[in-house]
């Protein structure tokens, strides 16, 4: 079965994805393997003999738009579906192996092949085998938002029920393909949800050794048997580093908290050895290459938390208006507003979509508005990278004093410390 492999990542992420692609041709040398890339093309003398292809090549009118009104993350995963159907459409594949590309591949994906040469349309991994047990995060009820099944992997064949389902799931990612876990969307993956009613031949992969990562640790073992990775005894065959940061070798993972570090999982030597991988790929270099759709054609940054409420029919190659602009820096008529604190429509979008803010916070009353706007002065405008032109209407009101600042600062650390919210 002619099968390809991908990944998707931005330009700051190509490190994470020439590691994949090492991993994956080391142990099925005689694969494709694709980058596609959602962002501008890249410097092709640094990816001599790789395949990428940039997003502009998919051919869709609709991405034009959706790169405009979805985060950096929520693009990377919305373009998944039309990148299965270009390489059954456009390269002839019989069928396509997604891995994130913050995953390491170390032995062949002989299960996968099987399935669907057995006849499997789709191939998936539930996050979790057993139930969890305890009170970190995730915990089920998390993974029950965020979806069963870990979209960091997927494979398909190219046979009608898969098509149908990769093109009702396009269509679905062309306008909802939002983090929004209070409307029961998370990106691309809640809508797999669908996999097991709409998909006949779906095999759903139960194997411990394949998508290990944070949210499963608690029930796989990881070892080293001489040069080999084991997982509860047995061979394992992917590993996903969602959630790791270079430099920061002793954490597992952002997003949880049920190990205080990576050696506390017992996988430090794994994550070592994965960071020194991502230097070799030139990491350094790589991370700093800004996001070309972070920004209009005349280099206004958007800030994310507005786009998914910019029409529908602009695109990023069409600049923010100064009416956009006028409109959400304007004082939001949904709170009522303290005298020299105002909080502008974007300052109320950040906060809606931020729970550790809404806890921290209370916007009904003087003094929750006080603190937040110096959240926002001291803190906001750093995390969001606003520019003055998003934050002068804030500042111009009044500058917070230093004890607005050290009550903003206290809250933040005391919740913090009581409590993680996870993808905050």
């Amino acid at each position: 079965m002619k099968t390809a492999f991908f990944t998707i990542c931005s330009r700051n992420y190509l490190a994470f994805a020439l590691t994949l692609r090492e991993s994956v041709l080391r142990a099925e040398p005689d694969r494709a393997f694709y980058i596609f890339l959602a962002d501008e093309a890249a410097d092709a003398d640094r990816l001599s003999g790789i395949e990428v292809i940039p997003v502009a090549e998919l051919e869709r009118p609709e991405i034009a738009s959706m790169a405009l009104r979805y985060t950096i993350m929520e693009f990377n995963t919305a373009i998944k579906p039309f990148c299965f159907e270009h390489l059954f459409r456009k390269l002839d594949f019989e069928a396509a192996i997604y891995l994130d590309p913050d995953i390491e591949v170390f032995q062949p994906l002989t299960l996968v092949h099987t399935y669907l040469q057995s006849g499997a349309s789709c191939v998936l991994t539930p996050h979790i085998l057993e139930p969890i047990r305890d009170d970190d995060s995730p915990s089920d009820l998390d993974i029950l938002r965020s979806g069963t099944f870990n979209l960091g992997f997927a494979a398909f064949a190219r046979t009608p029920e898969a098509e149908n389902f990769l093109s009702w799931w396009a269509d679905r990612l062309i306008e909802h393909c939002f983090v929004d876990l209070a409307q029961g969307l998370f990106v691309d993956q809640k809508f797999a949800e669908f996999a097991p009613s709409f998909i006949s031949a779906l095999s759903i992969l139960r194997d411990p050794g394949y998508n290990v990562a944070y949210w499963n640790l608690m029930h796989r073992t990881v070892d080293r048997s001489g040069t080999d990775w084991q997982v509860n005894g047995q061979p394992l065959t992917f590993f996903h580093y969602s959630g790791i940061i270079a430099g920061k070798p002793d954490l597992l993972s952002k997003h949880q908290t049920r190990f205080a570090t990576s050696r506390s999982a017992g996988v430090e030597p794994l994550i070592d050895l994965y960071l020194q991988k991502l230097a070799a790929h030139d990491h350094l270099h790589w991370s700093k290459i800004l996001y070309a759709f972070s920004s209009g054609p005349d280099g206004t940054r958007i800030p994310d938390p507005i786009r998914r409420y910019l029409p529908r029919e602009r695109t990023i190659r069409a600049p923010l208006t100064q009416s956009d602009i006028a409109y959400w820096n304007g004082p939001s008529e949904r709170v009522d507003q303290t005298s020299g604190k105002i909080i502008t429509r974007l300052m109320l979008s950040i906060y809606e979509s931020r729970p550790d803010l809404r806890e921290l916070f209370a916007l009904s009353t003087a003094e929750g508005r006080h603190l937040f706007h110096a959240w926002f002065l001291t803190h906001g405008a750093a995390e969001y990278g606003l520019s003055p032109l998003w934050t002068e209407p804030a500042f111009s009101t009044s500058r917070p004093g230093t004890l607005s600042r050290r009550l903003a600062w206290l809250q933040i650390r005391l919740t913090q410390a009581r409590r993680r919210i996870i993808g905050n």
